[in-house]
């Protein structure tokens, strides 16, 4: 496991409905990535970025299998800059269910992980399929848990990874205006209950009746923004050293909630 290693977060806006071009940017976003910051290990983009944020009957149409067309391209970047990859999309099963849903590409080009949204909003119920396991992968830099936007609002779902051994939880996320503000307080809380790091990459842009704010944001794990992108329409790429022996550290001195739990307790308590 990798004592200290850099990630980056783009935000981004993609064009509704039109994964070519959208692929093109992701291309040119990670190439530019490689080349002002080649230490960087790992890159994430926005939820939903390949198809933008579209809840319509479209969705059907750029739907595709984990391992469809979107897949391909991203695992040959991957191979090609030698970066582990995050990127959200609209997953299509065999079942024609549809799920929105986070891929990690391994830099040989291996999918290691597919999550699919465990909680949805409103709005996405009526289009989605809500996913039902936690997702962890282990790589060479450590456990990661994989979330999506609006699950950072439920503390269940991070506590379990942290629980299991997550340091970084990926969060791709598509925030609206107004709520900057809940969206920087859930992964700042989401960071410091657990002593994780929290990388929050959100969406730029318009996507009627949504306007996206950006504001993608590293938070350490004891809470604190270590990297924030703007908060307007502009398209930006961040940066962070995600440095696992200061975490251990905070985790013996102040931070050492997570060795205090009293799950006697509330074991075996029924939470509704």
């Amino acid at each position: 496991m990798a004592i200290s290693y850099e990630i980056a977060l783009t935000q981004m806006t993609p064009i509704n409905s039109d994964i070519s071009s959208n692929l093109a940017k992701m291309e040119a976003i990670a190439n530019e990535c490689k080349q002002k910051f080649p230490d960087v290990r790992l890159l994430l983009f926005p939820e939903l970025c390949t198809t933008g944020y579209v809840l319509s009957e479209t969705l059907k149409d750029v739907a595709q299998a984990w391992d469809g067309l979107i897949f391909q391209r991203m695992s040959r970047l991957a191979q090609k800059l030698q970066l582990y990859i995050a990127y959200g999309y609209v997953e299509k099963d065999d079942e024609v269910n549809f799920y929105n849903s986070l891929i990690l590409i391994h830099p040989s080009g291996q999918c290691i992980g597919n999550y699919r949204k465990i909680h949805l909003t409103p709005l996405e119920k009526a289009w989605f399929t809500p996913g039902s396991k936690p997702v962890l992968v282990d790589t060479e830099l450590g456990r990661i848990g994989l979330m999506i936007c609006w699950d950072l609002a439920f503390p269940e779902l991070a506590r379990y990874l942290a629980v299991h051994g997550a340091g970084l939880l990926l969060v791709p996320c598509a925030w609206e205006s107004p709520f900057h503000e809940p969206f920087q307080k859930f992964a700042m809380a989401r960071a410091i209950d657990n002593t994780v790091y929290v990388a929050a990459c959100n969406q730029v842009g318009q996507s009627f009746p949504f306007h996206f704010f950006g504001l993608s944001s590293i938070y350490g794990p004891d809470g604190n923004e270590i990297a924030i992108a703007n908060m307007d329409d502009q398209e930006e790429i961040i940066r962070a050293t995600i440095d696992e022996h200061w975490r251990q550290e905070l985790k013996q001195t102040f931070y050492t909630m997570m060795n205090e739990r009293r799950i006697d307790v509330y074991q075996g308590v029924e939470w509704t």
